[in-house]
């Protein structure tokens, strides 16, 4: 049974709620014997300052030294203005860790309080709810950078002071009657509360844990800093940092190779369809050992992360620190109720892919590397799976008896206010503390339980339900190549890169941005008329992949592949709202291309194929085999060319051959006879499948 509140009785409970705030005290003492509230912010939240005047002199990351003094007092995180000057970013040098991943290159920056313009919102809230600041809400900035464990063993400091402050500064706990706080913690700092509360003895100070959007078994995010760096959004700062600065930082950050996927982020995301990818795909040869694995499980990815010169040191740390916490029974929380909300429905890094494809030269197909993204459910930072521990899609839910509640939120929004008010993030904050046992903010879809089973439903109430109908849906577009990518849509808003700028801009509402080098990607959540322009860095050869996503899946993907650019091209595709619902290349619009850039179209092609679900899936190369001429030829007169090709997946696309493709270029035929000097030559064969995916074989050959 469902009981619905209606206008009197939430006015009630408003002025219930009023009345609260208004006998609460202004300053000191807890405010209406309520248990603390203890606020972890996220990666990034904890501001740091120099504590004294130094001068750094330090690797670059980029082939240089970076010098620069710094002054006692220089706010160093969250800098805005050095972050906003052109350049590489590298006044953030001073917040490395050494490679034991402790010990800082600069001893005298450190946390030194919480970055407000992220969580000065939800600070705000809980004030107006009643909560008085050193009283009984207290803010934990820390180390970020620092392990998770270290982290959280000195939580419990500011824990016995907000204790002490609850309980009228008794400092005996056998005389307390306030013996627990609350803790609402953010992003990383969910994960530093759980690490907090899998001790026991530190468990029994903690009443609720509540997270928000906390990437309990990793995030391939973090993956992608480590391998590429990242800009972490223009959310962020209003501005992206820079990637190659954020890959610099990440290298001996212990707390970032704690976010690396962990072994049971691996167990829940096994690759089984396309809402579960895992989080690297090696199709080439990344680390030059001769050897392509494919899909990578959770060891492959550490095994392949050491070869390629990663902090094996703190690698082995993180495996420990999760293998440890993540099979814990129950979750590892130790009796304390823990309320999770998770952000869902937006395009989530799921998977990078590391493959072959095909670029095109004014002359033939070549093997060129391509990077991919794959997005799928999540916050846009953080995957569902990973901040639920569990898959309820599949009835894996740990028994952990957490109250797991779902709102369709952007990760940094689940700490903001909307433009219309608390907006559902925080109103869910504030039921969940304000309830005894109870964790969710009630609505239509997902009600409060009362004895019996019945349900308490508030009209009119936000947004969050226990389980989301709907799942990621919208249209990710990636663009791989040497361009840069810029959504427009009818009103000229824009989301992407100018040719020529390293920031990004994210003016489309319900769109995001990322990159990768050579590879940039933009989702659009909304199904609406836009246009989407490819501006060439450089001469080259590009792929559209535009992918239609549906409750959580890749339903259908229109690919445009190899086409050529110069180095001031540009290529242009108008979607208009229905097109991906097209299934033929004819329903796809031609994307129109001026690959001189003299401002014409002179041409356009059109799709090269679009693909169903399954098609959309495939990862697999052609199947290659040159059959003649064989590396060791007799016999003079004419060369004759074959090889067999052949695809399960997708379905091949397209074959070329070359003879001597690295002097005197010449395209050949399958069944070619071909007259050639005498000397040594080389044919390249190459075989795309519908997908994209390449291969290439090539037998070097004398003619007498």
């Amino acid at each position: 049974m469902r009981w619905t509140v209606g206008a009197p009785a939430v006015l009630g409970l408003v002025m219930g709620s009023l009345l609260g705030v208004l006998l609460s005290p202004a300053t000191g003492g807890a405010a209406g014997g309520r248990e603390p509230v203890i606020v972890i912010p996220g990666l990034g939240g904890s501001e740091f300052t120099a504590s004294s005047a130094f001068a750094l002199s330090v690797d670059n990351g980029h082939g240089g030294t970076f010098n620069r003094n710094y002054g006692a007092g220089e706010k160093v995180w969250v800098n805005t203005f050095q972050i906003l000057l052109p350049g590489d970013d590298d006044y953030l040098d001073a917040l490395k860790l050494r490679s034991d991943g402790v010990t800082p290159v600069a001893p005298a920056v450190q946390a030194s309080g919480v970055y407000w313009d992220a969580y000065g919102d939800l600070v705000d809230y809980l004030q107006r709810q009643g909560y008085v600041m050193g009283a009984d809400l207290w803010l934990f900035p820390y180390d970020w950078r620092q392990d998770v464990e270290l982290t959280a063993r000195s939580l419990d400091t500011l824990i016995t002071q907000a204790l002490v402050a609850a309980n009228g500064g008794q400092t005996d706990p056998a005389a307390w009657s306030i013996p627990r706080v609350n803790v609402v913690a953010h992003s990383l700092g969910g994960l530093v509360g759980r690490a907090y509360i899998a001790d026991a003895v530190r468990a029994a100070r903690v009443d609720q844990l509540i997270t928000l959007g906390s990437p309990q078994f990793g995030s391939t995010k973090a993956l992608k800093a480590l391998l590429y760096g990242d800009q972490f959004g223009p959310w962020f700062l209003g501005i992206g940092l820079n990637p190659q600065e954020i890959k610099d930082l990440s290298q001996n950050m212990a707390a970032g190779m704690q976010l690396l996927p962990s072994r049971a982020y691996d167990q829940l995301y096994d690759n089984s369809d396309s809402t579960r990818l895992r989080p690297w795909v090696e199709d080439r040869d990344i680390d030059g050992d001769g050897s392509v694995l494919g899909v990578l499980g959770y060891d492959q990815t550490n095994e392949l992360l050491q070869r390629l010169g990663k902090n094996e040191l703190l690698l082995g740390k993180a495996r420990k620190f999760h293998d440890a916490l993540d099979p814990q029974v129950d979750g590892g929380l130790n009796g304390v109720r823990w309320s999770a909300l998770i952000g869902y429905g937006s395009a989530t890094l799921g998977q990078i892919r590391e493959y072959t494809g095909l670029c095109l030269t004014w002359w033939w197909y070549q093997p060129c590397p391509k990077r991919d993204e794959i997005p799928i459910d999540g916050d846009g930072t953080v995957a569902v799976l990973s901040a639920t521990m569990s898959d309820p899609w599949r009835n894996n839910v740990l028994s952990t008896d957490a109250e797991l509640s779902y709102v369709e939120r952007e990760h940094t929004a689940l700490v903001k206010r909307d433009d219309g008010g608390d907006g559902p993030s925080l109103e869910w904050i504030g039921a969940t503390l304000a309830h005894d046992s109870q964790a969710a903010a009630p609505n239509a879809d997902a009600g409060l339980a009362l004895p019996g089973g019945e349900e308490l439903t508030i009209a009119s109430a936000p947004p969050v339900t226990r389980a989301p109908a709907n799942r990621l849906s919208g249209t990710w577009i990636s663009a791989l190549g040497p361009v840069r990518l810029q959504i427009s849509d009818a009103r000229g808003r824009i989301t992407g890169r100018s040719r020529g700028s390293a920031s990004q801009m994210v003016a489309i509402p319900d769109t995001s941005y990322d990159q990768l080098p050579e590879a940039e990607f933009a989702f659009v959540k909304q199904d609406i008329a836009c246009t989407i322009d490819l501006l060439a860095e450089r001469e080259g050869s590009v792929d559209l992949k535009v992918r239609v996503l549906g409750n959580g899946r890749v339903q259908r993907t229109a690919v445009y592949l190899g086409v050529a650019l110069g180095s001031s091209g540009h290529a242009r595709l108008s979607l208009r709202p229905g097109t991906g619902r097209a299934v033929s290349p004819a329903g796809w619009p031609r994307l129109e291309v001026d690959a001189d850039g003299d401002g014409t179209f002179e041409g356009n092609v059109r799709a090269s194929a679009v693909l169903d679900a399954v098609q959309s899936a495939d990862t697999r190369a052609p199947d290659l085999a040159i059959d003649s001429p064989t590396r060791v030829r007799t016999g003079g007169g004419p060369v004759t060319v074959r090889w067999r090709a052949a695809d399960q997946g997708a379905g091949l696309l397209r074959e070329s051959a070359v003879i001597d493709p690295d002097s005197r270029p010449r395209t050949v035929t399958q069944g070619e006879r071909v007259s050639l000097s005498s000397g040594q030559h080389r044919l390249l064969v190459v075989a795309m499948d519908r997908a994209g995916n390449a291969r290439s074989q090539d037998v070097a050959f004398v003619v007498p």
